[in-house]
C-alpha cells in the first residue's frame, strides 16, 4: 500500500513521465514515416545523413531539457539519476552538431543510450522494493540494448541509426506512459481515499460532540433545582 507521503510524489512523477513518454513516441513515429529515399528498388530505401542528423539532434535536445527541467524539479534520491541523465545528453549533442558520417551517428547515439540507461536503472535499483518500479527497469533495459546493437554494427546507414533508435524511443515512451498515467491515478486514489477519511473523521468528532451537549446540559439543568432547593431548606433549617 501506498504511504501518503510516497503518494504525494506521484503525480508530479507520473506527469513527467507522461510528457517524457509523449516526446519519445512522437519522434519515433517520425522516424517510421519520415519520408525515404529510393535507391536501385522501391525495397532499397535510405535517407540523408544530415536529416537523420538533425532527427537525432532534436530527440536528444528536447529529451535532455525535459530531464534537467525535472531533475531541478525533484526533491528526492532520484534528482541526482536525472540530472545526470542531462548531463550525458550533453556530449551526445556535441557530437551530433559535428556528425556527418553514420558511423558518427551511430557513435554518438550508442554512448548517449548506454549512459542514459544505467542511470535509468540506477533509479530502478533505488526504488526497487516500490510498487511500479518495473518501469524504470525496462526503460532502462531498453537504452542499453539499444547501446549495444549500436556498438555491435559496424555497418549501419544513417536509416538503420535513425530506425534502431526510433524503435527504442517508441518502446520507452510507450511504456513511460503507461507508467505514469498509472501514477496519477493511485496519486488520484490517495487523494480520494485521504479525503473520505478526513470526512468520515470530521462526522464522528461531529456526531460525538452534537450526543455529549444534551448530557452536559441535562446535568446543569437538574443540578439548578436540586441547588436551589437546598439552598431553600438550608434557610428555612436555620430559621427560628
Amino acid at each position: 500500500m501506498t504511504s501518503h507521503s510516497d503518494s504525494t510524489l506521484l503525480r508530479p512523477l507520473g506527469t513527467w513521465m507522461v510528457i517524457r513518454g509523449g516526446l519519445a513516441v512522437v519522434f519515433g513515429l517520425a522516424t517510421v514515416f519520415w519520408p525515404r529515399e529510393q535507391i536501385g528498388s522501391p525495397a532499397n530505401l535510405n535517407i540523408r545523413v544530415d536529416i537523420a542528423d538533425v532527427l537525432l539532434l532534436a530527440h536528444l535536445l528536447l529529451q535532455g531539457i525535459l530531464v534537467l527541467v525535472q531533475g531541478l524539479r525533484t526533491r528526492t534520491d532520484m534528482r541526482m539519476p536525472l540530472l545526470g541523465q542531462a548531463v550525458v545528453a550533453i556530449p551526445g549533442v556535441l557530437f551530433l552538431l559535428v556528425a556527418d558520417t553514420p558511423g558518427q551517428l551511430r557513435a554518438a547515439i550508442a554512448v548517449w543510450a548506454v549512459l542514459h540507461g544505467i542511470l535509468e536503472l540506477w533509479i530502478w535499483r533505488g526504488h526497487r522494493d516500490e510498487g511500479m518500479s518495473s518501469d524504470f527497469l525496462i526503460i532502462g533495459g531498453i537504452h542499453v540494448l539499444l547501446g549495444v546493437i549500436l556498438f555491435a554494427g559496424t555497418d549501419m546507414n544513417a536509416l538503420s541509426v535513425l530506425g534502431f533508435t526510433g524503435a527504442a524511443a517508441l518502446i520507452a515512451g510507450v511504456f513511460s506512459i503507461i507508467g505514469g498515467t498509472a501514477r496519477r491515478s493511485d496519486r488520484a486514489r490517495a487523494r480520494a481515499a485521504d479525503a473520505e477519511v478526513a470526512d468520515t473523521q470530521d462526522a464522528e468528532a461531529a456526531e460525538t460532540l452534537s450526543s455529549g451537549l444534551p448530557d452536559a446540559w441535562d446535568g446543569k439543568a437538574s443540578g439548578t433545582p436540586d441547588s436551589a432547593s437546598a439552598s431553600s431548606d438550608g434557610a428555612g433549617g436555620d430559621r427560628p
